[in-house]
């Protein structure tokens, strides 16, 4: 790995509660900084840990910033070289679920209290919207970093069967994909009231 992204980090988190503040931070191959987020762990089960990111939370890329406009929960799976964000229904853009191609994806614990997940972005996405359904986007600047940042062999290999996986899981409705995550969206919406009274 490149200088900036950490090394030695745990795959999956030992010990994260519920409630726990994430920062969820992504990184390029080329040890560039990608995207960060903030969220509240919603817990873990056999398919990874749920993070709930509330509507208005600060989302941030070099060159880029805002504040999101509607709520989403992010999947970390326990196994898996992606990381899922799902959004509610109504989305003003279509989109219900993008999944980024991802690779070292690792867990350590904040000095104040949380969790870093942090993850090597890989390009491909796997997006399901409304208007277009499930479509692999991004396979120009996959092909493009394959040069300039230099992926190896196995990795570009490894990255592309990972998507061709997650394009069929995902048209099939297959777990976690399968359309159970609005009772996620229900139990961080309750979270984040909690904490306002």
């Amino acid at each position: 790995m490149k200088a900036g992204i950490p090394k030695g980090l745990a795959r999956n988190p030992e010990g994260v509660v519920v409630g726990e503040p994430i920062v969820t931070r992504a990184w390029k191959f080329d040890g560039s900084p990608h995207w960060i987020t903030y969220g509240l762990c919603l817990g873990q089960d056999a398919d990874g840990v749920w993070v709930y990111q509330p509507q208005g939370i600060f989302v941030s890329r070099p060159g880029v910033a805002f504040f999101a406009r509607e709520d989403a929960v992010v999947l970390v799976p326990r196994v898996g070289e992606w990381v899922a964000t799902f959004y509610p229904g109504g989305h003003r853009r279509g989109l219900k679920l993008y999944i980024d191609v991802s690779t070292g994806i690792g867990w350590r614990r904040l000095g104040d209290g949380g969790w870093e997940m942090n993850s090597i972005d890989m390009d491909l996405d796997v997006i399901d919207r409304t208007s277009t359904g499930v479509y692999l986007d991004d396979e120009d600047e996959f092909a493009e970093h394959q040069v300039s940042m230099g992926y190896p062999r196995d990795l570009i290999a490894a990255m592309s069967r990972e998507a061709s996986e997650l394009l069929e899981r995902v048209g099939q409705k297959l777990a976690p994909f399968d359309g159970r995550v609005e009772e996620r969206f229900a139990q961080g919406r309750a979270m984040v009231e909690a904490e306002g009274k």
